[in-house]
């Protein structure tokens, strides 16, 4: 959907009001975008006197000249459209200009335009340049956690997530995450500021002036605040019916639902997975077998949970008792520990070709996140078809789970241990019971 200007400074200029820079560090909003739902930051002790902390390693090391230029041309960057001085706050830590602040500026010049477009929005505050630094480093913490080799999003993150995706839709927000794995490439190794503004260019080809108006927006309004909270602000924002049909049209979480959201994750495909709570849900299950522990990891949206009984993991369906997991079962057990083994064995020596094609590829496009993916899917395969060969006693299908042991029935899913994962396994089987071999 599209978000004019003027929709966009009053929105911007509205949710800035709740911004508090001096109580709301860069560190705490890292912290926070990592964070499980609904928990709140901490706020820092009174007296903090308005000033941005923000923690860093202490490196007693000179400052090489090429840092010292690159440092020297940011000033002056800021000193020419920004007003001067250390315009986005990125000096406050050290010297010198760090890996992410790097990704920081290489960001504040893809926005071009929308960049000027918030400072305007902001000029009414006690301090406009450290509320636009703040939301900036938010943008840029929240963009760095998706090229982890675990793309995945929780907490504030996650609604963050669900809502681009309502506002923009799959395919754009899709496109910001490759192009933001190339701009941290590029300006991981710029060495002149003008490196970074070709990185910045780049990825601003990419985002465009909407969905740089509405990261902003959504970024603003997220800055500081838990998930519950960023939740309850959602259907004030400009836009907000229109990007509620989108995302039920799309077949992700409802809006109105967005405090649910527990995570969101991306795939190789393309898509994303969002896992969200029930309305009300309590993370508990029916009893288990007198004297075990049913311990609940995951509690899906549909009642269907992934818990731990007797050392085992087990999905278990809604309405289904914990004591369906057996208090033994060695195929399981030797199936867990020969998964284990043959991961560990596993490398890129066991690639197919077109498997490391795939992978080269993505590189190339400096996909480096995507090509983790499927470095990893490529891993799950290996594991899966020596266990086939190991274990012929079991029913193979390429359909449902992966393995059925017709001595006793159980069900057996083989699977990669990562969160996205095994929350994505549990909502395409949310009705079978099966325990999970992960590794």
């Amino acid at each position: 959907m599209e978000l004019d200007k003027e929709a966009f400074t009053r929105a911007v200029t509205r949710l800035a009001r709740e911004v508090r820079p001096g109580r709301v560090s860069p560190e705490a909003v890292r912290q926070l975008l990592e964070r499980v739902p609904d928990s709140e930051p901490a706020s820092p002790p009174e007296g903090g006197g308005g000033r941005i902390y923000r923690m860093a390693p202490i490196e007693v090391r000179p400052t090489t000249e090429g840092e010292a230029e690159l440092k020297r041309e940011y000033l002056r960057w800021c000193q020419r459209a920004q007003g001067g001085g250390d315009c986005l706050r990125l000096l406050v830590d050290g010297p010198v200009l760090g890996s992410e602040d790097r990704y920081a500026v290489a960001l504040a010049l893809a926005m071009g335009s929308v960049l000027e477009e918030t400072r305007h929005s902001l000029r009414d505050m006690a301090d406009p340049a450290a509320v636009l630094s703040l939301v900036l480093w938010s943008a840029t913490l929240y963009f760095v956690l998706w090229a982890l080799p675990e793309p995945i999003s929780k907490g504030v993150g996650a609604v963050l997530t669900v809502g681009l995706l309502a506002w923009l839709g799959v395919d754009t927000v899709w496109g910001l995450m490759q192009g933001w794995t190339r701009l941290m490439e590029e300006s991981g190794r710029a060495t002149t500021f003008g490196e970074l503004e070709d990185a910045g260019e780049t990825y601003g080809r990419v985002m465009g002036e909407n969905t740089a108006r509405v990261l902003v927006m959504l970024v603003t309004a997220a800055v500081g605040v838990g998930a519950a909270k960023l939740s309850k602000k959602m259907p004030g924002l400009p836009g907000y019916a229109q990007a509620a049909a989108q995302a039920e049209a799309q077949g992700g979480a409802r809006l109105a639902t967005l405090a649910e959201v527990e995570s969101v994750a991306a795939t190789s495909e393309g898509t994303f997975s969002i896992l969200a709570r029930r309305p009300g849900a309590q993370a508990t299950v029916p009893p288990a077998t007198t004297g075990s522990t049913a311990r609940v990891l995951v509690q899906h949206q549909g009642g269907n949970q992934q818990v731990v009984v007797n050392g085992q993991r087990g999905h278990v369906p809604a309405g289904k008792a914990a004591n369906a997991i057996p208090k033994s079962d060695p195929v399981g057990d030797q199936l867990q520990a020969a998964a284990l083994r043959l991961a560990q064995r596993w490398g890129p020596n066991n690639l197919t070709p077109k498997e490391d094609e795939a992978i080269r590829a993505a590189l190339a496009k400096g996909a480096h996140w995507l090509a983790r993916l499927l470095e990893r899917q490529a891993r799950g395969r290996f594991v899966e078809d020596q266990l086939k060969a190991q274990f012929k006693q079991l029913r193979w299908s390429n359909r449902g789970v992966d393995a059925i042991d017709p001595t006793t029935g159980y069900r057996y899913e083989i699977l990669s241990g990562t969160d996205s994962n095994l929350a994505l396994h549990g909502q395409r089987m949310a009705s079978i019971f099966f325990r999970m071999i992960g590794f």
